[in-house]
């Protein structure tokens, strides 16, 4: 295919484009993790408003080794949405600046790895390559969701709580990784696959499909090997995850498919997501924390309505 070029395009757009790249995907991951402090807040009621226990304790439900322990998952699938999307709302000073760091780390990447990777693996072709990228890229898409659905299988039919457990919160943590903030920044950053032109600063934001960044498939890989390994205790099994991960990011580069940082900033956010869900999801199947809904009328001088809060 021929590269794809916008004419009279201005040195700074480009460089705006990517800018905005790479600080929105640090802002849609880094240090998403900290959101599970949060959790240590000790619920309250609005004043003048009622509180109201939508079910009490999330992780009542007993053991999540038993089959009503499912009926909390639309709760938890919630308070994972609202903390792990919203955590840059509550980041402070000093997860800014981490966050900083991640955005000038892909700067870097992109600046010095994008175009010297991407010749190097196209010029580097082999028949093993093709068939190992060939075997393993699918574990970015269906590979990777029946995984999941085997880890489920065998926590249904044996009772298993952690296998149960895993695929519930690999299923949460792609929705929100691989269904929300992917998608988004793909459609929001609009940066063009290095099958379609050689300039990684070929930006087209709001353009429609087949985007760049960040790599959807990574994000898929990483966030199910993330929700594995931290489910386990067992090295050999993180190591399998991350490296099985790590071929897919490295296949899409080898079909010439991302660039670099397009994997680096979907694995970021893979990795982030998985663990940070379940982290939150551990602290709510423990049992030390209620959510709460608070209502409150509102009345003032010029206005009328009412307030929700709901406290986590």
């Amino acid at each position: 295919m021929a590269p794809r070029r916008v004419a009279g395009r201005a040195v700074w757009t480009r460089w705006v484009c990517a800018g905005l790249m790479l600080g929105v995907a640090a802002a849609a991951s880094a240090q998403s993790l900290p959101a599970e402090a949060r959790l240590e807040e000790t619920p309250v009621a609005e004043p003048g408003g009622s509180s109201l226990d939508p079910g009490g304790d999330v992780s009542a439900a007993a053991d999540s080794s038993s089959p009503g322990a499912f009926s909390n998952v639309p709760c938890m699938a919630g308070r994972d949405t609202v903390s792990v999307l919203g955590a840059p709302l509550h980041w402070t000073g000093e997860q800014w600046v981490i966050a900083g760091g991640a955005a000038a780390g892909l700067v870097l990447v992109s600046a010095f790895a994008d175009v010297a990777v991407r010749d190097h693996t196209q010029s580097h072709q082999s028949a093993a390559l093709d068939d190992l990228t060939r075997i393993v890229e699918p574990f970015g898409r269906t590979y990777s969701l029946a995984v999941l659905g085997a880890y489920g299988i065998v926590g249904f039919v044996f009772h298993d709580a952690e296998a149960r457990d895993t695929a519930i919160d690999g299923l949460i943590a792609t929705a929100l990784a691989s269904g929300i903030i992917t998608p988004t920044l793909k459609a929001v950053i609009g940066r063009t696959r290095p099958n379609a032109t050689t300039d990684p600063l070929d930006f087209h934001p709001f353009s429609g499909s087949d985007l760049a960044f960040p790599s959807g498939h990574a994000t898929q890989a990483f966030v199910v090997a993330s929700v594995i390994s931290a489910h386990s205790d067992q090295l050999w099994v993180s190591a399998t995850a991350y490296t099985l991960a790590g071929l897919v990011g490295f296949a899409r580069v080898y079909h010439n498919a991302h660039w670099t940082s397009d994997v680096v900033a979907g694995a970021l956010i893979g990795t982030l997501v998985g663990r940070s869900v379940v982290a939150l999801n551990k602290r709510i199947r423990s049992g030390d924390h209620t959510v709460r809904i608070a209502f409150a009328p509102i009345f003032e001088h010029d206005a009328r309505g009412a307030g929700l809060t709901v406290v986590f």
